[in-house]
């Protein structure tokens, strides 16, 4: 009995089908069994009621989670704090609905909201007012309504402005106390009108400052977000895959598979340097034993 002979291009072809069989069984071994691959999915939703906790302003205060960018310790300074959000929701007006009960909750009110369709398609824009120390919590609910498509968070700091207004407003009420003693000491009507004219116009000052200062304070105090609303999806989308997740996902399989192979190899190997010899030599035995039986 000789030793079997494959043809070449046989030879080949089973080197091919055994190399493809090893990657692609390592490819669906790696998407299936890759725990990070697996766990890319994942994703953790809330209710924004959970959100807030059931708390409301006048029983305690909200459980914030602080973002860097966003972090409202003033530390003194008069910070306008303004955010802009874009949802993509199923249902706008119920989100609406949602964002006033929020807000409500939040201690803030409803500064504006329009709603119009565009391209077939619902819009609507909300703008809310909120106490600074909940700007933060009244984003993270709010981003739990929808698919956020868009944040744009803004801090202005106006405390030098701030600062010069109340600077001039105390120079110009002591320029008032000074002309209302001058009033007093007037004896002609010529006197008295030039200083009434004047304490006039500064009285004037006065209320323009005063308002200039009231209303940098309630922006201070009331942070402002205003949402943007869009409703529906294309008829039509484009799955996003990460390419870079499977691929690694499928060279970690096919690693997996040539390791285990090796191991195999390696483990086998005292069997096969025993069991060859005695494969041989039962063979030959064999072999013989029926050429002597034959030739008698």
């Amino acid at each position: 009995m000789g030793i079997l002979r494959l043809p070449r291009s046989t030879v080949l072809l089973l080197v091919v089908a055994f190399t493809v069989g090893i990657v692609v069984s390592g490819f669906i071994f790696g998407l299936a069994f890759y725990a990070p691959y697996r766990m890319g999915g994942i994703t953790a939703t809330a209710s924004w009621a959970e959100a807030l906790g059931g708390y409301t302003p006048s029983a305690g205060a909200y459980e914030q989670k602080e973002e860097p960018l966003t972090r409202l310790e003033t530390l003194n300074r008069m910070i306008i704090y303004t955010a802009n959000l874009g949802l993509r929701v199923d249902n706008i007006d119920s989100v609406m609905n949602e964002i006033r009960n929020i807000t409500k909750n939040l201690g803030g009110f409803v500064s504006g909201a329009s709603m119009s369709k565009r391209d077939g398609r619902k819009i609507g824009v909300i703008t809310i007012r909120v106490p600074q120390e909940n700007f933060n919590t009244a984003i993270m609910v709010i981003e739990m309504l929808g698919e956020a498509e868009s944040k744009d968070i803004r801090g202005e700091d106006v405390t030098e402005q701030y600062v010069d207004l109340r600077a001039r407003l105390g120079n110009l009420q002591r320029e008032e106390q000074r002309l209302t003693e001058i009033l007093a000491m007037c004896k002609t009507v010529e006197e008295v009108l030039r200083v009434e004219s004047e304490l006039n116009r500064v009285r004037g000052e006065i209320e323009r400052l005063m308002g200039q200062i009231k209303y940098l304070e309630t922006r201070v105090d009331l942070a402002t977000i205003t949402v943007s609303l869009s409703e529906g999806k294309p008829w039509i989308e484009i799955p996003q895959v990460d390419w870079g997740a499977s691929i690694k996902a499928g060279l970690w399989g096919v690693f997996t598979v040539l390791q285990g192979l090796i191991t195999l190899t390696i483990a086998a190997t005292p069997f096969i340097a025993i069991g060859a010899p005695i494969y041989y030599y039962v063979y030959r035995w064999k072999k013989q034993t029926k050429t002597e039986t034959a030739k008698n």
